[in-house]
């Protein structure tokens, strides 16, 4: 296991800063998931940490081993960062079969022939590819290649495991069966592990800690109970689940829905103008009364809940419901709504 320390790196290419003063340490053992939408810096910084790009300013540290240095000039090459390495592609060798392409990083290591074979079909088994050591590539489906791609990484121990939107290619049920496979492998070696993914539910399933990026820049740090119930900005709130944004106003220890007297109490230091953001299972819904008005435009059946779109004085509300309540309330009707946790934010 490694701990990784990354303190004030940026990343500049040209004029357009791309990583802009990243700070984080990841203890030995966690998992840490890097999230943000396209084009936050995320796979930048993971390749500034595996060493595919180097750092224009700031220092990373892998276990006690400084690996990147701008002060000092220090710069050490992928191969001897004690990484292991998955791709957003499977990048499996075609040519050769399972046990060969796992095999490779023993070779390179010069790993005695018994052990290679022995390691490999070690972490074959642990990736539930078994049987499959004969087999090429082409025989495979995309998430047996990708734990080829996940056995090779790990079959040298290192101490840092890094993934690149490693399940981005496959359909949504294989991925969702990749989440919990990677996770519990992960706990199984105690690896450290840094994971970039741009998908909330992949990271929020399968972190200890989350890292939160826009624009180049750390927005939030922290548990993933934390980043959703206690999120740090606009930003954040609107990226990690869904969320209602309605204007409001501060007057005093109340913030009131623009146009309305409805209020809700200012659990923030703002004053003026401020945003209300409330997410949509956290308003509950009936047709004999509640705290707002307003009239049910359009429903959404999916299965195991019901998204609701309810007008209230022109403001849209978002509720989602239980799929087995479908039929009990109609278009059209008027219903009241509670909101029963909210958050004020700056009004952009």
């Amino acid at each position: 296991m490694s701990q990784v320390k990354i303190e004030h790196v940026y990343k500049r290419f040209g004029s357009v800063t791309a990583v802009d003063d990243f700070n984080l340490l990841v203890e030995d053992g966690e998992f840490v998931s890097i999230l943000g939408p396209s084009g936050c810096g995320k796979t930048t910084s993971l390749r500034m940490i595996a060493g595919f790009e180097k750092a224009t300013e700031g220092e990373i540290y892998i276990g006690e081993h400084l690996v990147s240095s701008s002060i000092n000039k220090t710069f050490v090459p992928p191969e001897k960062r004690d990484i292991g390495m998955v791709f957003q592609s499977y990048a499996v060798w075609p040519h050769m079969t399972v046990t060969q392409n796992v095999e490779y990083p023993l070779k390179i290591q010069k790993v005695p022939k018994e052990e290679r074979l022995k390691r490999v079909q070690e972490m074959l088994e642990l990736v539930h590819l078994g049987p499959y050591g004969e087999r090429f590539p082409n025989q495979l489906s995309g998430g047996q290649q990708q734990r080829v791609a996940l056995a090779r990484a790990l079959v040298a121990r290192p101490g840092l495991l890094l993934l690149d939107e490693p399940l981005s290619n496959l359909d949504a049920k294989l991925r969702e069966s990749m989440r919990f496979e990677i996770s519990t492998i992960q706990k199984e070696l105690g690896i450290t592990v840094i994971y970039v993914t741009h998908d909330q539910a992949e990271a929020m399933t399968m972190s200890d800690k989350v890292v939160v990026m826009s624009n180049g820049v750390i927005q939030q740090i922290g548990r993933p109970y934390d980043i959703y119930t206690k999120p740090a900005n606009k930003m954040v709130a609107d990226f990690i689940g869904l969320v209602n944004f309605l204007p409001g106003e501060v007057k005093g220890d109340r913030v009131f829905l623009e146009g309305t007297e409805h209020s809700f109490a200012n659990n923030s230091n703002l004053t003026g103008a401020a945003t209300i953001a409330v997410r949509p299972e956290n308003i509950s819904m009936s047709t004999s009364g509640g705290m707002i008005e307003g009239l049910l435009t359009h429903r959404f059946y999916l299965g195991d809940s019901v998204d609701y779109r309810i007008d209230v004085n022109g403001h849209h509300i978002r509720v989602i419901g239980k799929g087995a309540d479908f039929d009990s309330i109609q278009d059209g009707t008027k219903v009241y709504l509670d909101f029963e946790r909210t958050m004020i934010f700056e009004r952009d």
